[in-house]
């Protein structure tokens, strides 16, 4: 039971080395010890570097189909994997399935092959690596100073807290390791100890705290900053503070900690939204998330290797879900469900009567990041040529080329995506940044818990109007109340933060799932009338879609119950 145990939730440094890349060492890794590791200072840091990334949870990680994969080694979240968090809502479906389908039928199970059930793998094995690193980075006789060695702990402690908050929020109750390194001669019984929810935000809390006043640096590269700490203590808190965390109901003092954490990095002033990169709404929006250089809203950045054919990267996001007419896989496609959500550009719905919105004509007068964020029937691709998904005959549709990369919905992803790549030259390009945490949702952050706290009071329009102000959207009507403000905010992350990996946890925290993931997954039918015009069919694109109780918690690994002798106990409903 111990090996098992110390297999699944404890990574040995030698596992660790050999993940590492061969161009972020100076020597060849097989010829690495942890002694000779945490004798030399470089090798030391970069040890520390790659806890940003971590060891693979399986050897079968890089395959694209692979439900577990990332393409790479496991980062904070999943960043761009083949097959994002967004097609296991309402935002995508991805054509490929790769165990997608399934948790859209609501079959998630322990012992299911599926990327959300490796978070539970992945993150306590980073754990273990980074106690690993606190251990040696302050052990007698350290190749670091006092200075640095304080400096490095408090990265390594903001690097935990962030594998701890994405237990967090996929568990609820996750034992708490602290700082021992497990071996394979102790009792692990304080592995199986499952803390409630309150005492597990206090010590994501606590790690942040540590970090931000024990050292972390305000500017520190690609690496964890003070801010970035600040950021994940704003979105912590704000899931703290939710219905599905918390046993009070709407309690205004979680609330009102949630917003004080978020205004205190408005008040930094060193954040602003991005403006500057374009004078139209949408192709500012759209260059914030293809641009390779720090942005004024940027405050937790990674910047992904250039990729290159057999490098084991996987491809790049263009390649994944361009369309198929330019030989782009189709990948994860947006629904409709998705897409009827952005409201008009004067600020209405489309179900509003006075809007203006035509069904035969869907795509016009909509709020300007539509056009950045979603490629539809006669948006611009790759060389300015059009989107075509329409039949008979469309170059985008399945009678195009390569058919079976075809959108399912009508639909491609246009956020992330460089349009002044030549296909043929994706792979030499590689991949956009990932912004894991940006100025945007900071202002959202605070909007939404300090309408639940107070109120819409005049604090809230503004956090909430500057995101629509940027995008090219009227401001709110200043009358809304606090339920009608709730929606409003829900509905702006659900189009600002589209793709980043939050609606799946929005819709869990909001308990809204038994509505939202419960709705027929929609696309467009787009008939080519032969004469110049067309025909706008709203269609269902897959059947058997179900969302019980059960799945507002990600289910623990079967094999991690067993290997605990029943001592851990399984989320709710499995």
């Amino acid at each position: 039971m111990k090996n098992k145990i110390l297999i699944l939730l404890c990574a040995v440094v030698t596992s660790f080395i050999l993940s590492c890349e061969k161009d972020f060492l100076d020597v060849p890794s097989e010829n690495l010890t942890a002694q000779s590791v945490w004798a030399n200072p470089t090798l030391a840091e970069s040890f520390i570097v790659g806890l940003y990334t971590s060891i693979k949870a399986s050897n079968r990680e890089e395959e694209h189909a692979d439900g577990t994969g990332d393409q790479a080694p496991a980062g904070f979240g999943r960043g761009f994997s083949a097959q994002l968090w967004s097609s296991l809502t309402d935002e995508s479906f991805y054509i490929f399935d790769a165990t997608t389908h399934s948790i859209q039928k609501g079959l998630l199970s322990p012992s299911g092959d599926d990327f959300i059930k490796s978070a539970w793998f992945r993150n306590y094995r980073a754990i273990r690596e980074c106690n690993l690193a606190i251990e040696n980075v302050n052990a007698e006789g350290s190749v670091f100073d006092t200075d640095k060695a304080r400096e490095l702990t408090a990265e390594i402690r903001f690097i935990r807290a962030y594998r701890y908050f994405e237990l967090f929020k996929n568990f609820g109750r996750v034992p708490l390791v602290g700082d021992k390194v497990y071996t394979l001669s102790d009792d692990f019984t304080p592995l199986y100890d499952q803390k409630e929810i309150p005492e597990v935000v206090a010590y994501i809390i606590s790690e942040l705290d540590a970090a931000i006043s024990g050292g972390l640096k305000v500017d520190n590269g690609e690496r964890g900053n003070i801010d970035a700490a600040m950021a994940l203590k704003s979105r912590t808190l704000l899931y703290a503070a939710s219905p599905l965390f918390t046993a009070e109901v709407n309690d205004p003092v979680k609330w009102a900690a949630a917003a004080a954490a978020s205004k205190d990095i408005m008040d930094l002033g060193r954040y602003s939204l991005v403006r500057s990169l374009d004078t139209d709404p949408t192709e500012n929006y759209r260059k914030l998330f293809i641009t390779q250089t720090k942005t004024s809203e940027d405050i937790f950045t990674r910047y992904w290797q250039k990729v290159s054919p057999g490098n084991g990267k996987g491809e790049a996001m263009e390649r994944r879900n361009g369309p198929n007419g330019d030989g782009g896989w189709g990948g994860n496609c947006p629904m409709q469900n998705f897409v009827d959500d952005f409201e008009m550009s004067n600020g209405l719905p489309i179900t509003d009567p006075a809007s203006g919105y035509d069904p035969q004509d869907p795509y016009t007068d909509r709020d300007p990041r539509f056009n950045a964020i979603i490629t539809h029937h006669g948006s611009e691709v790759l060389n300015g040529r059009l989107y075509d998904p329409s039949l008979p005959g469309g170059a985008d549709s399945p009678e195009g080329n390569e058919g079976w990369n075809a959108s399912q919905t009508g639909y491609l992803l246009r956020k992330f995506m460089n349009l002044d790549i030549a296909m043929a030259d994706i792979n030499k390009q590689g991949a956009s940044p990932w912004r894991y945490f940006r100025y945007a949702e900071i202002l959202l952050n605070y909007a939404e818990a300090q309408n639940e706290a107070i109120g819409p009071d005049q604090s809230v329009h503004d956090a909430i109007n500057d995101v629509r102000d940027r995008a090219g959207m009227p401001n709110l009507s200043a009358s809304l109340s606090q339920s009608e403000m709730r929606t409003a905010i829900q509905n702006e992350r659900r189009i600002e933060l589209s793709f980043e990996e939050h609606r799946y946890f929005d819709e869990r925290r909001w308990k809204i799932a038994m509505v939202t993931s419960n709705e027929p997954l929609m696309g467009m039918g787009i008939t080519n009338n032969g004469d110049g015009t067309y025909t706008y069919t709203p269609r269902e694109i897959f059947v058997g879609r179900a969302f019980t109780e059960k799945l507002y918690w990600s289910p623990i690994p079967a094999s991690e119950i067993d290997a605990s002798g029943g001592l851990l106990d399984q989320s709710p409903g499995y």
